[in-house]
Order: C-alpha cells, then structure tokens, then sequence
C-alpha cells in the first residue's frame, strides 16, 4: 500500500510541475499591411506555431480568412502553410488570423491584415478617331476620341488625360470610359496622347500622329474610290437617273471640286464647285440632282451626263470610271461590262472590299437590294452598301 501511495504522489507532482500555456503563434505571411496581387499566385499565409506540452503536428489549428475558417496542420518543426483562396473578385482589404489550441484546451491567435489588387494591367487604351496620320488644315477643329477598359477599375472610375507634344490639351469631357475633346492645334505634325489611370495607379496610353497644313489635305490615290452606281435605271431614263457613289476611306475630309471625273476614252467631266467627301462617308454624283425628277434618288453634286465627249456617261456595256485630281493623278480607277449589273439596280461593293484594289474585282461587286430611294429601285446612295453573298 506504501508504494502504491508513493506512486501517486509522485505522478500528482508532475502533473502539478508542468504549467499550463497558450500555444504560440506567429505569422510569417502575409506581412502586415502587405499588397498581394491577382495573378501573382499562390496566395500562400505562413506561421510558425509551438506549445510547450503539445507537439506542433498535435495542435489544432484554424485559420480564419474574413470569417470563412479552414482547417489547418503543422508539420513536426511547427511549420504551417495554407493557400488562400483568393481570386479577382477578391479585390480589396482582407484580415487573416490562425487560431491554436493545444491539449489542455489552452489556445492563442495571431492575425494580420493585407489588401489584394488587381492584376498588375494598366488600362487598355485606344483612341478611336481620328486615323492615325489624318491631315486638317489649319482653321480646322479636330475631335479627338477615345476609350479605355481595365479588368479591375471601374469605367467610371478611370482618369483620363490627352495631351499634343506632352502639353496638356485641356476641356476634355469623360465619362463611363468614353473621352473626348476638341482642340485646334498649331501648323505641323503633332502626336496626341491619351493616358489613362486606373485605381491600382497603373496607366495605359495610346497615340495618334496628326498633321496640320496651311492648305487643305488632297486626295492620294485610294483615299477617294467608286463604291456604289445606278448604270441603267428603268424607272426614269439614263440621262436623268444614272449616278455614281464615291467613298472617302481617308481619316480627313476630302475635297474633290475640280477633280475630272471620266472613262478612258473620251467621256470627261470637271467636278464644279466644292464637294467635300467626309471621312469614312461618302458622296453621291447625280445626272440629275433633283430626286423628283431622277427617280428619288439623293444627291450631292451633279455631273453632265453626255456621251459626246463633252460630259460622262454610264454605258450599258464596257465602260470605265476614273477620278483623277487637276494634274492628273488618278486617284481610283474601274472597269465594268454588262456582266456585272443587272437592270434596275444599283450595283455595290461588299463593305469589306471598298478600298482602291479590291473594288476592282467584279466578285466583290454585288446587285443591292435595300431600297431607300422614293423610286423604288434596289439602292443604297449615301448609304453603307448590303453585303454580298
């Protein structure tokens, strides 16, 4: 009985020696304060955890993510990792802590806070008009317009700046990504810029090169080409119902009066007056401009339709269509046969086709079938051409 006694004390003793503390806890990352990034992962949080009675592979551990908890371990040095579950939708402040209970029920926590930003993407940017290398004269106005996303930073949100030549252009308006402003800039080539600031302070740019001129811009060859004509008309007669539509495919507005418009024989005409073809627009040439009396068809400018040599005219048959600026330069050049149109009809270039090369292909050439003159036959005049099939 005395040495069972004696036993007892002696296992009582112990258990009254060894003092009762929480575990501790340290975390290693993320760092207090620390800035993570979306596409930057793992997202990995790491601590260090001890108790001196409870091995660390022992201890119970939790970690707790803004209130969502997982369930964690240590390996025998005390070493503890977890990837954090953090994604694009995550963006902002965040509080992790890791909890630690050991046997005798004692625990300890430590936290830390961090914030999580978007991609490290600037803004993708591009300013939409006007064309890369357009050219305005002097007295002109230029719009300049832009956009710009970015995968974190709201639209609205975004920062937007233009400047020419690294000078701010100022009175600039811009709103759910959109931007635009008017400015008259100095004789010369000058190179615009739009930047623009996100809420992770990241900036994206785009640039456009303009030139300002003491004359107005003339036509290049294929900056003005035949996109669209009425060859035989049946609902009034040629003479007063044929037309031809030009299209500037040009950044600037062109001004084609003076300009001849002729085949390779001896059909010419001399564009009277001004006739300006906006950028990206086009321009209607009429036999007749009245639309009562040309099949309600609307009209820009007119050219004499003769077939002796003193004007132009459309023939039922090989013909060709040439404009060239007063010294000569042919600025678009067609050829067409009786091949390609149909009575009736305006005949168009495919959209994805009206440039000087491809609109001498008859494949990208097709009969229209929207009708928008008061006349009723099939035509687009002043209009984006229907597709071809």
């Amino acid at each position: 009985m005395l040495l069972f006694l004696t036993q007892l004390a002696c296992e009582n003793d112990s258990d009254l020696a060894r003092v009762h503390e929480r575990p501790d806890v340290t975390l290693a990352a993320p760092a207090l304060g620390q800035v993570l990034r979306v596409g930057e992962e793992p997202f990995l949080a790491e601590a260090v955890v001890a108790d001196s009675f409870t091995p660390p592979e022992v201890l119970e551990l939790t970690w707790d993510l803004d209130g969502t908890t997982a369930a964690g371990s240590a390996d025998e040095d005390g070493a503890v990792s977890w990837e954090m579950p953090l994604t694009i939708e995550d963006v902002g402040p965040h509080e992790l802590a890791l909890t630690a209970v050991d046997e005798d029920g004692d625990e300890a926590t430590a936290s830390v806070t961090f914030s999580l930003l978007g991609p490290r993407e600037a803004p993708v940017v591009a300013i939409t008009a006007p064309e890369e290398g357009s050219a305005w004269h002097s007295t002109d106005s230029i719009t300049f317009q832009g956009n710009a996303s970015d995968s974190v930073t709201a639209a609205e949100d975004l920062v937007f700046a233009w400047s020419a030549d690294g000078a701010e252009l100022p009175g600039a308006i811009s709103a759910g990504g959109q931007s635009v402003v008017v400015s008259s800039l100095a004789l010369g080539e000058h190179v615009v810029t739009l930047s623009v600031t996100d809420s992770d302070g990241e900036v994206g740019t785009d640039t456009v090169t303009v030139l300002v001129a003491d004359e107005p811009p003339i036509a290049e060859p294929g900056d003005v080409v035949f996109s669209e004509m009425m060859v035989d008309p049946q609902v009034v007669d040629d003479t007063v119902g044929e037309w031809v539509e030009l299209y500037n495919t040009s950044g600037y507005d062109l001004d084609i009066g003076g300009y001849t418009f002729r085949d390779d024989d001896v059909d010419a005409y001399t564009l009277a007056g001004s006739i300006v073809v906006p950028a990206h627009d086009y321009v209607v040439l009429c036999a007749n401009v009245d639309a009562l009396v040309n099949g309600g068809v609307p009209c820009d400018a007119v050219f004499l339709r003769d077939s002796t040599g003193n004007g132009l005219a459309l023939a039922n048959g090989p013909d060709e269509l040439v404009l060239a600026r007063p010294d000569g330069t042919e600025i678009d050049w067609l050829h067409y046969d009786e091949t390609w149109y149909s009575l009736a009809v305006a005949l168009g270039v495919d959209p994805k086709y009206q440039d000087g090369a491809a609109n001498d292909d008859p494949l990208h050439w097709c009969d229209q079938v929207s009708v928008v003159t008061t006349g009723g036959e099939p035509g687009t005049p002043g209009l984006p051409n229907d597709s071809c099939p």
